[in-house]
């Protein structure tokens, strides 16, 4: 399946950098090696992540990058299986309110 990341996820990677890079340079660009990475298994594996429990719409599916105890991201994608495709929606820190922050952008209007 072909990757998607969306522009709004592409901002929350950098955001996560930008956070991370006031405390340590290293491990923001280590963190964020970590999420690309992640996102690149989706690829051959797009089912190995969980369905969001938040949710009741089983298209959207999330995968969990732990690099420490305080830093537990949720990448949120959605599988276009007509398309043969996956879209990378958002990436997040996992103490972040998911169900504000989707009902805040409407996002779910573009699936």
């Amino acid at each position: 399946m072909q990757i998607i990341v969306s522009d709004t996820a592409h901002d929350s990677i950098d955001n996560v950098f930008e956070y991370l890079a006031n405390y340590s340079l290293k491990n923001a660009y280590q963190t964020v090696k970590g999420i690309y990475e992640y996102i690149g298994y989706l690829e051959n594996s797009p089912y190995i992540g969980r369905y969001i429990p938040e949710f009741t719409d089983k298209r959207f599916r999330e995968i969990i990058y732990k690099r420490t105890r305080n830093s537990t991201y949720r990448i949120i994608y959605f599988i276009s299986e007509s398309k043969n495709k996956i879209h990378i929606i958002y990436v997040m820190n996992s103490r972040q309110d998911i169900k504000r922050f989707f009902k805040l952008l409407n996002y779910f209007k573009n699936y």
